[in-house]
This record gives C-alpha cells, structure tokens and sequence, in this order.
C-alpha cells in the first residue's frame, strides 16, 4: 500500500518543499486512486523526502501521520499514526510532491491541510487547552501563510526562521472554492469563520500580525478596519511617474479608498543603504498622494506600539470616514476588553519566550 501523508506530516514537507527549490508541488486535480500495488515508505524521513540531517527530517523514532483508504489498511508499524480518509473529499484534496533522488509522494493538498488543521485546533478547544479566539487566530495565520509569500520553518514554525519572497501556494479564492464543495469532514465551521479574515500576498508573519491588529474583529485583537492588498504594485498616472526613482512599488498594505499605505520595516531594513531607501519609498508615496506610515517590530510587539500606530490609521482615515466613524474606532481602542484581546493576539502571534518554546509542540 502507498504511504499518503496527512497533516501534520503533510503540512511539514509543504512547508519544507516551498522553502527549497529542489522539490516540485504537483496538484492533481482529480483525487488519485489508491496505488495498493505499492510497497510503504520504509523509514520517516524516506516519506518526508528528507535527506539526513535537514530541518524538515523527524528523528528516526518519531511518529509520521499517514492516510490509509480504510480501517483495515492500518499497519502494525507503531511509527504510524493512520487517519482514515473520507470517502466524500472534494476534488483538489491531494497534491504530489516529488524531489531528485526520492520517488514522488502523494500528501494532503493546502486547502486540506487547513481543515486538519481547523479539526485540530477545535479539538484543543473543546479540551480546553487553548481559548476558541486564539484557535481561530491561529487558523487565519496559517491561511495567510498559505496564501502569502513566506514559510516558516517546517520543524519549528512558531520560533525558526520563515523564508520570504516565495510564491502563495493557495489563495483565498481557492480555498472558497474548495469550501464551497467540502461537506462532512470535521473542521469546516472553524475554517469557515477563518476564511474571511485571510488575505493573499502577505509577505511575512509581521506583515500578516500588523494587517490582523488593523482588520480582525475587536474581539479578536483587532480594530475592524476595512480589509487593505497586500504587496500588489501601484498603478502609477504619467505625472506621477515623472515624479517618482521607482519603477514599481508595491505596499505591504495599501488601502486603496484612502489612499493609505502601511509599511512594516523589519530588521533587514536597518543600516545606511537601507534607511536611505526605506526614505525614497515614503518619498515617492508622498509624491502620489498617499500617505504612509511605517512600522518597526517595536511597533507590532507590543500594545502600547499598535494603539499609537493605529490611532494614526483612524486619524487618516477619518478624511474619508468621517469623524464620527474616528469616535467610534477610538472608542474601541480604548476599551478594556479590546485591550486585552490585541495583547492576546500580540502573543499568539509572536515567537514564544525560551522558557515557553522548550515546552511547545504547536504544528502551527
């Protein structure tokens, strides 16, 4: 019988095969039919395709999470954790993944994945080891990662070190599609109120922590604002590419009614060269029209640096809100309740302390 991963197991080799370029992400369109005629993968790390020693790799003693058609398929091998697959998965739900020296393995798809994951996640808050909020929060994050332009680490997501200017490996409107179609599979209601909190193209987990404390409910950690793009270029008028030394810019955020545009400069923007860019960015901003405001991890890390930050945004805004809709966003700023959801949403997103990240086991 073949071995087909499922999440986790799934979720690590995509992230892992995303973040290097010797592996290939085939989708099938059509669900492949069960290969029977096929021995299983002999070790872990043969059914990761992971060569010795990389990141991606399990020790050899670790468990590896695999689908099998039905219940009598389950091996005796104790190194396998087996989900039975459902019958009823819509089309779309697998993809091959195959790299020089490994035979090509069939796993859980994206979108798949982010209904194990929502299953998961739902399971730990009826066991009550995490709140329903972080749950849910946790769940955009992954879909942002999915639909955005960065991976974090395979083995280590919450602490290691993602990988930026990547191409999505999904989208919002594929991941509609394929919820649109699934029914019965534990997971849908947590990935249906995810789904409209996502965004694509957000290009690392900062970026998509400053777009969540901007547009996720107040309940969440959020203001509610209205959801920007992300990382699309700007259509730039003649004059205004007179003006401007770029020939393209493309904002982390760009609210494009208000012509606002958020910015997050992360530690690579540090030294001489760098600010003096970051300059002619806002520069070049300003000479379309928009305005822009930057922002630095002290910014995103902490409550205090949101709510100055996003005071801001409301002020900017209320042009073309009006003061009136300002009242009410700077209401909601100084709630009590909101304050402790947006510390709540600061931790959830930010890398654990050491003390904390000895301890976790998150997938996510």
């Amino acid at each position: 019988m073949e071995t087909r991963l499922t999440y986790p197991a799934a979720l690590r080799l995509i992230r892992a095969a995303r973040r290097d370029s010797s592996f290939v992400i085939t989708r099938l369109d059509e669900n492949p039919p069960w290969r029977t005629n096929v021995t299983s993968r002999r070790t872990v790390n043969d059914a990761l395709l992971a060569k010795h020693g990389e990141q991606h790799g399990l020790r050899p003693d670790t468990k590896l999470t695999v689908l099998v058609p039905r219940d009598c398929d389950r091996s005796r091998d104790e190194l396998r954790c087996h989900r039975i697959c459902e019958k009823n998965l819509p089309s779309c739900s697998f993809v091959r993944i195959s790299r020089p020296g490994f035979e090509p393995i069939v796993t859980e798809s994206p979108e798949l994945c982010v209904v194990r994951a929502a299953a998961d996640l739902s399971l730990k808050v009826r066991q009550g080891s995490i709140d329903k909020d972080v749950a849910l929060i946790r769940l955009v994050e992954l879909i942002d990662e999915l639909c955005g332009r960065y991976a974090r680490h395979p083995s280590n997501p919450r602490s290691g070190q993602p990988v930026y200017e990547l191409e999505p490996i999904t989208s919002v409107e594929r991941l509609s599609r394929y919820l649109k179609d699934a029914r019965r599979i534990h997971g849908l209601t947590l990935f249906r109120m995810a789904l409209p909190y996502a965004l694509d193209n957000l290009g690392s987990p900062m970026e998509t922590l400053l777009e969540m404390a901007c547009c996720l409910s107040p309940h969440l950690g959020g203001l509610g604002l209205p959801k920007p793009v992300s990382n699309q270029p700007l259509k730039f008028s003649e004059r205004e590419r007179g003006l401007v030394s770029h020939v393209s810019l493309r904002p982390d955020l760009f609210w494009v009614l208000f012509h606002i545009a958020g910015e997050y400069n992360g530690h690579d923007h540090d030294g001489g060269d760098a600010s003096a860019e970051d300059d002619r960015r806002v520069s070049d901003y300003q000479a379309c029209g928009i305005k822009v405001f930057p922002a630095r991890f002290e910014t995103v890390s902490t409550g205090k640096g949101l709510d100055g930050y996003l005071r801001k945004i409301v002020d900017a805004m209320a042009e073309t809100n009006g003061r009136t809709w300002a009242h009410h966003a700077l209401t909601v700023l100084d709630s009590s309740s909101y304050q402790l959801a947006r510390q709540e949403l600061i931790d959830t997103m930010l890398p654990p302390r050491p003390a904390d990240a000895i301890m976790t086991t998150d997938t996510l």
